[in-house]
């Protein structure tokens, strides 16, 4: 009962602050994504630098619709790679960096800070419970730049999880660099973080709407993933 009373202050805190900033956006939608459907194929493969997502509710006021979203939705960056026989034991011994409030092996909510923004294997947020609703995302990244986000990514560990976090747009590769260098230890929620993360290493902006906010459905809807082997769904 205690966490259900707290799921349902969490939601209703998050939905009315998404409804105040977003009230004039209406839902994108994005029927014709280029999406590998079959994305289970053997051996499947995760490589650093890849974006995992389960899409969340495309009502959501300002988010893209996406087919299957449930919830908030989750986005995670993966760090270490892995190959398996399946996407499970790929996902068992990938490790990515997330932001969370909510575990979903425990099933509870992380209220320790130093416990909302953490490395752990990529299976305890998308094992096979999320079959059919998981994005694994890909773009082209130099050495350099997947060595870049590692380096970011171990930065902000133990920063704290923020529903409120805002994206920080700066306008030169000076100003990047530098938020780059400095930005340790920040809260985050789980999609900023991906979207951050990418803007200052990557100089792209997947977020597909451009809007205030951005959900897991806006990063999964983005055209920087509009080619081969970019998106598939497993």
């Amino acid at each position: 009962m205690k966490r259900r009373c707290i799921y349902v202050l969490v939601f209703l805190a998050l939905t009315g602050y998404i409804v105040f900033i977003t009230a004039r956006i209406e839902p994108v939608k994005f029927k014709n994504l280029e999406t590998e459907g079959n994305g289970a194929t053997t051996p499947f493969e995760l490589k650093s630098g890849d974006i995992l997502v389960r899409p969340n509710w495309g009502w959501l006021p300002g988010s893209c619709e996406i087919q299957g979203g449930m919830k908030f939705g989750h986005v995670a960056i993966v760090t270490e790679g892995a190959t398996g026989n399946t996407p499970e034991e790929a996902l068992a011994n990938a490790t990515v960096v997330e932001a969370l409030f909510y575990d979903q092996v425990t099933g509870k909510f992380q209220f320790n800070k130093k416990d909302q923004i953490r490395i752990r294997k990529a299976i305890s947020s998308f094992g096979s419970r999320f079959k059919g609703d998981r994005y694994r995302l890909r773009m082209r990244l130099k050495e350099d730049q997947i060595s870049d986000i590692r380096k970011f990514l171990v930065n902000q560990l133990g920063g704290g999880y923020n529903i409120f976090s805002q994206k920080r747009q700066y306008d030169s590769s000076v100003e990047k660099r530098r938020c780059f260098l400095l930005m340790k230890n920040d809260s985050w929620n789980c999609a900023t973080l991906a979207w951050q993360t990418y803007f200052l290493i990557a100089n792209v902006d997947i977020d597909a709407n451009q809007g205030m906010t951005i959900f897991p459905n806006d990063i999964v809807a983005s055209n920087t993933f509009d080619l081969p082997d970019g998106r598939i769904l497993f």
